[in-house]
């Protein structure tokens, strides 16, 4: 595609040749093409940007190009969503989330035209099909000739309108996902950090997160963690003679007398000085606070339950060889008709079976499956039985359709086993996938659904987890206070630090750093406390430092030891259990909280 072209729109009152429009054109088509690894028309893009970015935008009367008409039937179906005062109250004069509404919403635009052109293919409609092909070209940025464009009829209009309507419910979601990243950032502070998405190429890294059902997952879980905030280290206060002002007090310091207290008679003004009642200035010293320190547990557990055979749940990650869990098998009911072999029904069974043998898969691509009853992880190519039509299937995760049911175990409910209809699947993100192989039966119980014995399943304790933290981030920004974020498994890992005035550099890593390192190794708690408390003395840290130590707490921890380190950094301890307990750490934190999901959602309660 030739950037160098002169850039059109069909918007008034932008003037398409100003360096700050070329220059947003360009970052726009830029950040399309790493993100998507394909070309976009920068005048749409631009146009759209625009469309957000106004206060008033409104589309021109008179066209300079016939072209630019397919601009202007994008916009104005744009502007007439029934949604669109809402997209523009957080789009209107934010960059970051102009940017990220305006370059998901034309990937999804084009997704949306290539599915409305394999229809027409498939249906032999073959002006359609040619009025489609175009379309795409253009928003592609291919030159083509503006005669083979659309006229603007009415079935044009439509088959643009549902396009619109589908690329905006997408993008709304994508660019809302950017806009709480971006508030997490600025803490209450609106207009903080303006650019911090479309500073260097972060924004692209930042649309493929949006993206994922697990970011989304944490995002979600933020606002619970928020709502049930962590009470930490507050500033305190104490009197000193040369703190700032802070009302009236009773005293003999001459130095801060109140200037009414100099009109008393000498006798009394005596006997007041005597007895320390004279009328003062109160002066208090707010004291410093250290940074905010958390300490963030890689080895969280995978976390996909299994049912053993005596009822009880652990899990999937914690499992051995041997283990008995339960299983399922099914009892087929079958006749002779004549000549024919039939089967009248298949009748599922709950019943027992041995583990022989317990597989790790490494990294991959991870999927979420959500029905009526709640939710499972697998990977793409997970086998599970599922009921289509009436009729039972062995199929898998890919080809899971929606309304498609699946069979669920119902704990609280005697185990009895009902249908589960699937509401959809997408895709969650990158995480650890666990197999494991049955000695008979092949199917088993995961998170209540059954499942065949291979596959692979991510839990809850690391989104929990990162959602802690990054409400934590938030206070920290609120508080005017640094952050400092370690993890931690056998080892400590890198420091990450944002500073009190951060850069927006500072900030993507660590974005970058909570949504997509992946769990994995040991724990040891007492060496990632000590780190901590060695960070804090190496920087000469002033005043009370908090470490938020958040883990499931699968480790022996040395009481002396660890209040040994927290005393010489002048350091205290607040730790957040995620699904698990450890009294030691209750022992020596200053605060305690345990975090656990009632009701789907994410509570975090001090003990």
């Amino acid at each position: 595609m030739n950037h160098e072209r002169k850039v059109k729109g069909a918007l008034e009152d932008v003037d398409y040749e100003s360096p700050i429009v070329v220059y947003r054109a360009d970052k726009l088509t830029k950040t399309y093409k790493k993100t998507y690894n394909e070309d976009v028309n920068p005048s749409v893009a631009v146009d759209v940007f625009y469309t957000l970015y106004l206060p008033y935008p409104k589309a021109k009367d008179k066209l300079e190009d016939k072209i630019l008409l397919l601009n202007k039937i994008i916009i104005s179906k744009l502007m007439n969503l029934k949604d669109y005062a809402k997209l523009k109250y957080d789009t209107m004069v934010d960059v970051d989330i102009s940017f990220a509404y305006t370059v998901s919403f034309l990937k999804k635009l084009i997704e949306a035209l290539r599915r409305e052109f394999e229809k027409a293919k498939s249906s032999k409609s073959l002006s359609k099909a040619k009025t489609l092909y175009n379309l795409i070209n253009y928003l592609l940025g291919k030159n083509i000739n503006s005669s083979s464009m659309p006229s603007g009829s009415t079935h044009e209009e439509k088959v643009l309108e549902k396009a619109v309507q589908e690329a905006h419910s997408e993008a709304e979601h994508i660019a809302n996902n950017v806009r709480e990243l971006k508030s997490i950032a600025s803490g209450s502070r609106a207009g903080k950090y303006p650019g911090l998405f479309t500073s260097g190429e972060f924004l692209v890294e930042a649309l493929k997160l949006a993206e994922t059902a697990y970011v989304t997952e944490i995002l979600k879980n933020v606002k619970h963690a928020l709502s049930k905030t962590i009470t930490i280290v507050h500033k305190e206060k104490r009197d000193h003679k040369h703190g700032v002002y802070d009302g009236v007090t009773l005293g003999k310091d001459i130095s801060r007398i109140l200037p009414r207290e100099l009109t008393l008679e000498d006798d009394v003004f005596y006997k007041k000085l005597a007895d320390s009642e004279l009328l003062l200035r109160k002066r208090i010293l707010i004291e410093k606070v250290g940074p905010l320190y958390v300490l963030l547990d890689k080895c969280l557990a995978s976390g996909t339950l299994i049912t053993f055979s005596d009822n009880s749940t652990d899990y999937i990650e914690t499992v051995s060889e041997g283990d008995a869990v339960l299983s399922l098998k099914f009892n087929v009911e079958s006749s002779y008709r004549g000549s024919l072999f039939e089967i009248d029904t298949v009748k599922p069974i709950l019943s027992k079976a041995k583990i022989r043998e317990v597989l790790y898969s490494g990294l991959r691509k991870v999927y979420k499956v959500e029905t009526e009853h709640g939710s499972f992880y697998a990977t793409l190519n997970h086998s599970l039985p599922v009921i289509r039509n009436n009729v039972m299937y062995e199929t898998i995760v890919a080809n899971l359709r929606r309304g498609d049911y699946l069979l669920f175990v119902d704990h609280e409910n005697g185990f009895k086993i009902s249908l589960s209809r699937v509401k959809k699947v997408t895709y969650y993100g990158r995480g650890k996938a666990w197999d494991i192989v049955l000695n008979k039966d092949h199917y088993f119980v995961a998170n209540g659904f059954i499942v065949h014995n291979s596959g692979s399943m991510i839990g809850k304790k690391t989104i929990w987890a990162r959602a802690i933290a990054l409400a934590l981030f938030r206070r920290s920004r609120e508080e005017n206070r640094e952050f400092y974020l370690r993890f931690f498994d056998y080892m400590p890992h890198e420091l990450i630090r944002v500073r009190r005035r951060a850069r927006p550099k500072e900030i993507q890593e660590l974005f970058m750093s909570l949504l997509t390192i992946i769990s994995s190794g040991g724990t040891w708690i007492a060496k990632a406390i000590n780190t901590a408390c060695r960070d804090i003395v190496k920087n000469r840290v002033e005043g009370v430092s908090t470490i938020v130590l958040i883990t499931d707490g699968i480790d022996a921890v040395h009481e002396d030891t660890v209040k040994s380190f927290l005393e010489e950094a002048n350091a205290e301890l607040v730790t957040v259990m995620i699904g698990g307990l450890n009294e030691t750490l209750r022992r020596v934190s200053k605060k305690y909280f345990v975090a656990t999901m009632v009701n789907n959602v994410l509570t975090v309660k001090e003990m």
